[in-house]
C-alpha cells in the first residue's frame, strides 16, 4: 500500500516499473495506491490541491492506464474521503491487461473539465479576493484552519499576506512554527478563546462538523466557512 507519494514523483511510470519488477512471479500480490483526484479538483476548482510539491497529477483513466502499461490488472478504481481521494487496487500478471474499470474517464470528459476549470477558475480566485478585502476593511478577523498543503496553496495564491494574520492546526509539532511563503504562525485552537475571530477559514470540508464542535466545547463564536 502506498498512499500519497505517486503525486510527489516526476518518473512515474519508471516508478510504477520498479514496484512490478520487485513483486516478480509473485502473482497474488496486491498492490493498493492512493493520490488525490485530478477530476474533482477540476471540476470544483479546487485550486488549493495543485501544489508545488505536487509534480504528477491523475485522473480515474490516466492512473488505470499506467498501472496496466507497466504490467498491472486494475481489480478496483474508486474515490474515498470525500471523494477527494482515488484509491487504486491492482495485482501483477504476465500477460498485459485490457481490462477497462467503469471508472475511467474519456479523453473528450478530461478536456471538457479542463475547459471549465480554464474558464471558471479567475472568478472563484477573485471572489476569494474581494471575499478577504471586504473582511478587513471591516476590521474582521479572519483565521485558517489548517495549515497543510491546502492552506499553504490558498494562502500563497491569493496573496493575503496582510487578510490573514494566523492559522490554527490541531497538530502540536506544528504550534509556533510558520507557513511557507507568507509567513503566518500556526497556533494551538485554543488560541481562538483569546484572539476571537470573526470567521474561521476551514481548508477541507470534510472537518467542518468536527471544528464547529471543538469551538463549541472552547465557547468560541465565530462564522464557519469552508473552501
Amino acid at each position: 500500500c502506498c498512499r500519497h507519494t505517486l503525486e510527489h514523483i516526476y518518473p512515474t511510470a519508471e516508478f510504477i516499473s520498479t514496484v512490478r519488477r520487485s513483486i516478480g512471479d509473485r502473482l497474488n500480490t496486491v498492490v493498493v495506491f492512493e493520490i488525490p483526484d485530478t477530476i474533482r479538483v477540476l471540476k470544483d476548482l479546487a485550486f488549493e490541491d495543485i501544489y508545488y510539491e505536487h509534480c504528477s497529477y491523475f485522473t480515474p483513466g490516466s492512473l488505470a492506464r499506467l498501472f496496466r502499461n507497466c504490467g498491472f490488472e486494475v481489480t478496483d478504481l474508486y474515490r474515498a474521503y470525500g471523494e477527494q481521494y482515488l484509491l487504486i487496487e491492482t495485482r501483477p500478471v504476465t500477460i498485459p491487461s485490457d481490462k477497462v474499470h467503469p471508472l475511467e474517464e474519456s479523453l473528450e470528459e478530461v478536456t471538457q473539465h479542463v475547459k471549465h476549470f480554464t474558464n471558471e477558475i479567475s472568478k472563484k480566485l477573485e471572489n476569494w479576493r474581494q471575499h478577504l478585502e471586504q473582511m478587513h476593511a471591516q476590521g474582521k478577523r479572519v483565521v485558517v484552519w489548517g495549515s497543510g498543503s491546502k492552506c499553504v496553496a490558498f494562502l500563497t495564491t491569493l496573496d493575503t499576506t496582510d487578510k490573514i494574520e494566523y492559522v490554527v492546526d490541531i497538530n502540536p509539532h506544528r504550534h509556533g512554527k510558520f507557513i511557507p511563503g507568507v509567513g503566518k504562525q500556526i497556533m494551538a485552537p485554543e488560541f481562538l478563546k483569546q484572539y476571537k475571530p470573526d470567521q474561521v477559514i476551514v481548508m477541507n470540508s470534510i472537518y467542518c462538523y468536527e471544528i464547529q464542535h471543538m469551538l463549541d466545547k472552547m465557547g468560541v463564536t465565530t462564522e464557519v466557512i469552508s473552501l
